[in-house]
């Protein structure tokens, strides 16, 4: 019911963002169309660019295993970094892109109490009472982007692969227990860019991820196996991005 909540929200926000970003952008155009100067040029989205951004994300981590097992919630600020190349084509534009962002790792939240335990001889020592936690450590992206060029304003969609980093700790009186697996997955969103001097651009993206399960073995700070843990997990996520764009000027290729 959280992830279902969650992805209604960011589709909300999602539709929310192409439509106002489109009305603005139709503004934006009519807005140059009435008052036609000499000095300013049309923006083309052509280009490589790469930038940077910061945002919120909110994470569902359920970890497994014969010992414990939790579905634990984590949410946190982030930063992130972003480089890729696209082509106008008339008022349509694609592009590729590849992405980073990670969160305050050493923010290891309030966690909660182990909410299922086995009881086991190899780890005795944990109980319903312990500290559990699941959270999000960092994401890599690449992917796809098509746009809608009107003016100064370009509203897009954007999906493809992604690969996730989570962390599980348990602490108890006498143990702790950390585990850490990397998930393949997809993410889907969508946003909005806006010119704000030649060559940068701002913009505001909404992200879903989705996780497939992966196995990873549990240990203490030492190193000592203890146990194996499955992951699974999905990510939303808000972005507030800056991008230096550079290309030259050159005509709107027409779309083939």
């Amino acid at each position: 019911m959280h992830k279902l909540s969650t992805l209604a929200a960011g589709s909300v926000i999602l539709a929310a963002a192409a439509v106002g970003g489109a009305g603005l952008a139709l503004a934006d155009g009519m807005a140059q169309r009435g008052r036609p100067t000499a000095l300013e040029a049309p923006t083309n989205w052509s280009g490589v660019y790469f930038g940077v951004g910061s945002g919120y994300q909110w994470s569902t981590t359920d970890v497994t295993g014969p010992d414990v097992g939790i579905s634990s919630d984590h949410n946190n600020s982030f930063v992130s970094a972003h480089i890729g190349v696209q082509h106008q084509f008339n008022n349509i534009v694609l592009g590729i892109e590849g992405g980073w962002m990670s969160t305050l790792r050493d923010d290891e939240g309030s966690g909660e109490f182990c909410d299922s335990v086995t009881p086991s001889l190899t780890l005795p020592l944990i109980t319903p009472g312990n500290f559990c936690h699941a959270q999000l450590a960092d994401i890599i992206t690449v992917g796809g982007r098509i746009g809608w060029a009107a003016g100064h304003w370009m509203p897009y969609i954007t999906g493809g692969y992604a690969n996730g980093g989570y962390d599980f700790t348990v602490r108890t009186p006498n143990l702790v227990e950390l585990a850490h697996k990397r998930l393949d997955g997809w993410y889907l969103g969508g946003g909005a860019e806006w010119t704000v001097s030649p060559g940068w651009t701002a913009g505001l993206e909404y992200r879903h991820y989705e996780f497939g399960d992966g196995v990873a073995a549990a240990h203490t700070p030492d190193g000592l196996p203890l146990e194996t843990v499955r992951f699974d997990a999905s990510t939303d996520t808000i972005n507030a991005r800056v991008t230096w764009r550079w290309g030259r000027p050159e005509p709107v290729s027409p779309l083939k």
